[in-house]
């Protein structure tokens, strides 16, 4: 009586928010900083005019969060250089030379995004405030070196993101971590059965925003399905991070579903062990004594067939087949998995002694039930110990922890091939910022 049944759904997720204070971010940026941010000669002012320019970094960097998700940065530095007059007068080129020796605090607001390569680029720059007027008169000629620096402060600001000491903020090392953490192939052993669980990713989602508190909240997401092999270790080949999509999702949650996958021939392995050559006491003067059990799909039901000796005192032996379809189920009480609604048959030669077993079918499937019960409790617990032990990350800036998981059968289905017991797991990622060294 074979029916379609809906399977549950493996998918899974992690999603991790990260929350960095600003001043965090500042102590990274002010703790190793080469004074020297970008030196050029010849640069062409127009009119004739040329510059040659050193800019150094001559203070801390400030940051301040702003409204639209952007952020303002402060980089006090200091503008010496030359600036070069080139004339032609009755056809000789006359050039003359006039140094110059400025402080500027320049206020730069732009929006940081997580790019491609998971590295900090600059959305949206804009120069809100440069501290003081870049207009010079020089010998009658007006000279505005806004254009000049303002063209080099994209350079600027990528080399300060990039090369001062955000190493310890490595984004891309923290998703590649997570995302190998996720897919690493982990084993528990269920009795005699070694399960090996592990998981296919799919998607990596991120969103990074400027909060009014003055942080930098990074949403990371890692989406995937989850499998599981029995015996032998899966070959699990390494899956390189995929293109980054838009995290919608703020929560933190960390939800796996696990699939325990008992193929029958397991299960009947499993069950041969456990009540092949017991004594199932039929009557006072009857013991059926079970052997060669073999399981089947049997609609939403396991099929467990077993041949039977029935010893009668008195009597001679009786042999035959005896039939138990029972729905899995899971006592979380007990934490047994066991089989409920149960139907009964036996088939045999002789008619007395089936009309005999079947009188007594209650008391016999009683005995079947408890000996047919698989206990998963270890099994829970260890599955727990090892999701902990996945859900713990070591990066350069932080620590990343699993807590308050909880693990519980989300459902049990048949299949042709097999059992399945579906875990889900549920629970928080802690992070933890580590002291900047």
């Amino acid at each position: 009586m074979p029916t379609d049944q809906k399977l549950p759904s493996t998918a899974s997720i992690i999603n991790i928010p990260i929350s960095i204070p600003l001043a965090y971010v500042e102590d990274n940026l002010n703790q190793d900083w080469s004074s020297k941010l970008f030196s050029d000669k010849s640069l062409p002012l127009g009119s004739g005019l040329f510059a040659d320019l050193d800019v150094t970094r001559i203070g801390k960097i400030s940051l301040k969060g702003m409204d639209n998700n952007s952020l303002q940065v402060k980089i006090p530095m200091n503008l010496k250089g030359d600036l070069k007059i080139e004339k032609k007068i009755f056809g000789q080129v006359l050039s003359t030379n006039f140094p110059f020796n400025e402080n500027i605090s320049p206020e730069i607001s732009f929006i940081p995004q997580i790019g491609p390569n998971w590295d900090l680029v600059v959305r949206d720059l804009n120069i809100d405030n440069w501290g003081r007027s870049m207009k010079y008169n020089l010998l009658g000629f007006e000279i505005d070196l806004d254009p000049l620096v303002r063209g080099q402060l994209r350079r600027v600001l990528d080399n300060q993101l990039s090369a001062s000491n955000l190493s310890n903020l490595d984004f891309k090392n923290m998703a590649q971590e997570t995302w190998n953490a996720f897919s690493e192939p982990y084993s528990i052993d269920q009795g005699d059965i070694q399960v090996h669980f592990f998981a296919v990713p799919k998607s990596l989602k991120v969103k990074d925003e400027i909060s009014k508190d003055q942080k930098l909240n990074l949403y990371i997401g890692i989406e995937g399905e989850m499998f599981s092999q029995i015996g032998v270790r899966p070959d699990v080949k390494p899956i390189p991070l995929p293109d980054i999509e838009i995290n919608e999702s703020e929560e933190n949650i960390l939800d796996i579903v696990l699939p325990l996958i008992l193929r029958y021939e397991d299960l009947n392995q499993y069950l041969n062990k456990a009540i092949s050559g017991q004594q199932i006491r039929a009557d006072q003067n009857t013991i059926l004594i079970p052997s060669h059990l073999k399981t089947q799909q049997y609609g939403d039901k396991t099929l467990l067939g077993m041949d039977f000796d029935a010893v009668r005192k008195g009597k001679k032996e009786v042999k035959g087949k005896i039939y138990f379809a029972g729905k899995p189920v899971f006592d979380p009480l007990t934490e047994f998995l066991k089989f409920e609604k149960v139907e009964f048959d036996v088939k045999t030669s002789n008619l007395f002694a089936k009309w005999g077993i079947k009188s007594k079918k209650k008391k016999i499937i009683s005995q079947i039930e408890k000996l047919a019960k698989i206990p998963l409790g270890e099994f829970l617990q260890e599955a727990r110990k090892e999701l902990e032990n996945q859900g713990y990350l070591e990066t350069n800036f932080a620590t990343f922890k699993a807590n308050g998981l909880s693990l519980d059968v989300e459902g049990i289905s048949n299949t042709p091939e097999d059992v399945r017991i579906f875990f889900r797991a549920k629970g928080q990622m802690d992070v933890r910022l580590k002291n900047l060294k």
